[in-house]
């Protein structure tokens, strides 16, 4: 026997529980509480969603669109969003990680929380965040990040240790190091050369 196949799961007593596991499973919209074939798919995919490491993301939406499948031929429920997207994020996904990473540019963000907003493994999360915007997650923070860092840098008199600090790098060396690789200029030149005349970012 596999190691995932000797989980113990104490199956949700009711339709509000089953709810607060995969809450885009619309159980309240029929009686399928009694149903073993939903119960047993649903203790499965929550296995998969609660214990990523022990469920690969794709058995997880093997899992899931086999629960649609059924639900749609057994019970009419024909509504449901898909579980994830298969090649990138969905749109919400997507909506939901970029409003997270916006928010706590000045403070540190994991993958796995991100992952977990999104109802994802973290590595499936962040193939898909890669495929859907043309970088990994934590590029696409950096680059947020440093256009911050570039609105501080015209419109205050922050030193580059302040606004370092309130971009979200660890030091001084790290913003530059970071915005020079991005920006292919020193905070300080491009900070200088800017109030010369704007330059190209």
């Amino acid at each position: 026997m596999t190691e995932t196949a000797s989980i113990e799961i104490t199956p949700p007593t009711s339709l509000v529980e089953w709810r607060r596991i995969d809450p885009i499973i619309g159980f309240d919209r029929c009686d399928l509480d009694s149903d073993p074939v939903v119960r047993h798919l649903g203790l499965c995919l929550h296995t998969a969603r609660s214990r990523p490491s022990e469920m690969s993301p794709v058995c997880a939406d093997h899992v899931a669109s086999a629960l649609q499948a059924y639900l749609k031929q057994a019970h009419n429920v024909a509504s449901l969003p898909p579980p994830a997207a298969r090649g990138g994020l969905a749109p919400w996904q997507l909506r939901r990680a970029k409003q997270m990473l916006v928010s706590r540019l000045e403070e540190p963000i994991t993958l796995a929380e991100l992952a977990r907003a999104c109802k994802l493994s973290p590595g499936h999360f962040s193939r898909a965040f890669r495929q859907t915007t043309g970088r990994p997650p934590h590029r696409w923070l950096m680059e947020q990040r440093i256009e911050k860092a570039k609105r501080l840098l015209v419109d205050t008199t922050l030193s580059l240790a302040q606004i370092a600090q309130t971009c979200g790098f660890a030091d001084q060396s790290h913003f530059t190091r970071v915005f020079a690789q991005l920006v292919r200029s020193s905070p300080g030149q491009w900070r200088r050369h800017w109030h010369k005349g704007p330059v190209a970012a």
